[in-house]
């Protein structure tokens, strides 16, 4: 059998505010479904390929101004401080003054309940600041790798101050707005199983100038190759209609053959299409199917 990798990268983007965010809290956001992700490059595969996905979340950032919510100052961190005093000055700062938690949740599938994989907490900082969310809350990793059916979500956690769009200075609450983005990277192992072609036909085509039907389409075509044994160019293309043969038509001079070469092993399986400027020509087409 033959392997090759498949790897596309694409983004997702989400703006949240006071006027969308209380609904997550009892319906969290879907930000990534990693199967819609993998549908969406699988769908374009020839069907005689075998594929195995893996799927790695490369960034996720919070961009976060909640200015409804009193500001909360900067911990005050020393060179000197160790990573388990500089933790109980966050905390400290976080139990004093008012907070939500931004719940970032995770679960297999769609009828699966969601599950909370991390939950940062959200303080106003006097401007808007970045969060990354991968590392350290996804992951210890700079990336975080997910499950075919996995899914990536967001709610908010209300830790009795309220969440965004909802501190305690009314007048702020319109500007409060969190931007969610992220970048992922789908690979796709491709197996090409190694069946044996069978049911190997021959056929004698006379092509006019009306387009005519070559070979029908054929999901299990392994090989075919087409000659011209007239004297007339043929003019011949794939498709479903033989318009295929006029509109961007392959061009065979007389006494040609075509075969595919072996691209990755891609034989094009659409039904075959000919025709001629004028008079007639012989075409001579042979086909393999897998069994």
């Amino acid at each position: 059998m033959a392997e090759n990798r498949l790897s596309e990268t694409d983004t997702f983007s989400f703006e949240i505010n006071q006027g969308n965010a209380s609904g997550y809290v009892s319906n969290p956001l879907t930000l990534w479904n990693v199967s819609n992700a993998i549908t969406a490059i699988s769908a374009h595969i020839d069907p005689r390929w075998l594929w195995r996905a893996n799927a790695f979340l490369e960034s996720l950032t919070a961009s976060v101004w909640c200015p409804s919510f009193t500001r909360s100052p900067y911990p005050e961190f020393y060179p000197e401080d160790s990573a388990a005093e500089r933790a109980a000055k966050l905390m400290k700062l976080e139990s004093n003054h008012p907070k939500f938690g931004l719940q970032l949740l995770r679960r297999k599938g769609s009828s699966n309940p969601w599950v909370e994989a991390a939950c940062p907490v959200i303080q106003n900082r006097g401007r808007r600041f970045y969060v990354p969310l991968i590392n350290p809350y996804l992951t210890a990793n700079e990336v975080k790798i997910f499950g075919v059916d996995d899914q990536l979500g967001l709610s908010f956690k209300d830790y009795g101050n309220g969440i965004l769009g909802g501190g305690s200075i009314s007048a702020n609450r319109g500007y409060d707005t969190i931007y969610i983005e992220g970048e992922y990277r789908i690979e796709l192992d491709l197996i090409l199983m190694a069946k044996r072609p069978a049911n190997t036909l021959m056929n004698t085509i006379t092509v006019g100038p009306n387009p005519i039907l070559i070979a029908p389409a054929n999901p299990n075509r392994a090989y075919f190759e087409i000659q011209n044994q007239g004297e007339t160019q043929l003019l011949w293309g794939l498709g479903a209609s033989g318009n295929n043969a006029t509109t961007h038509p392959f061009r065979m001079p007389p006494g040609q053959i075509y075969y595919p070469g072996n691209v990755s092993g891609f034989i094009p399986t659409d039904a075959i299409w000919g025709k001629v400027v004028e008079g007639s020509t012989t075409v001579l087409i042979m086909e393999s199917s897998y069994t």
